[in-house]
């Protein structure tokens, strides 16, 4: 998956990557609900500008193939 260097809210080009982030945290929220199971947390990398604070996660592959209605997902049209 391609990222763009460059910061879409200020345009900084101060952008920061770490990969293999888990979505579900011991007290934090589900970010992926219905993606992980009791002993396997979905996964995401997350994209930082060092300049601002702004944030963008990006689901992995793995947790892209089950995003399903089946799963409480809905699509937004």
């Amino acid at each position: 998956m391609s990222t763009h260097k460059q910061c879409p809210e200020c345009g900084s080009s101060e952008t920061y990557e770490h990969g293999d982030v888990s979505a579900k945290g011991g007290n934090g929220p589900d970010l992926l609900p219905g993606e992980s199971g009791f002993f396997k947390s979905a996964k995401m990398r997350v994209v930082v500008c060092k300049s601002c604070g702004f944030v963008r996660l990006y689901a992995s592959q793995e947790a892209l193939t089950k995003i399903t209605t089946e799963h409480g997902w809905q699509r937004l049209l």
